[in-house]
């Protein structure tokens, strides 16, 4: 039963962390192209900003966030399920989204700046 909860409370925390990492880069976007006053041409600049340094920092950023905030949130996860690694099980739910934003980004700033 234990196991099932912490298979649970792993997938629940993931969609979150996932779904708050998502929601916190488009508000990004839509805070810049509110400000800026963005066209095509300025997120080209923004996106190609020191071959790719721009689009990396606009995807790195929201991140680091969404970290902060999953701390305390997975660690009261894991307390209500009384699993006695809580920040193991927090570095679980943090790996995984890692790992795909350290894979997918670099093919992404590729096809940004191939464009």
């Amino acid at each position: 039963m234990k196991l099932f909860l912490l298979v649970v409370a792993y997938i629940v925390l993931s969609i979150i962390s996932s779904l708050l990492y998502v929601g916190i880069v488009l508000l990004l976007f839509i805070t810049l192209k509110k400000i800026f006053n963005m066209n095509e041409q300025k997120w080209r600049a923004l996106f190609n900003y020191k071959k790719g340094l721009g689009i990396a920092s606009i995807m790195f950023f929201p991140f680091i966030l969404m970290i902060a905030i999953m701390f305390p949130v997975s660690m009261f996860g894991f307390e209500l399920i009384e699993f006695d690694y809580k920040a193991l099980g927090y570095l679980a739910v943090i790996i995984l989204p890692m790992t795909l934003l350290f894979v997918k980004l670099p093919k992404l700033k590729e096809n940004i700046l191939n464009q």
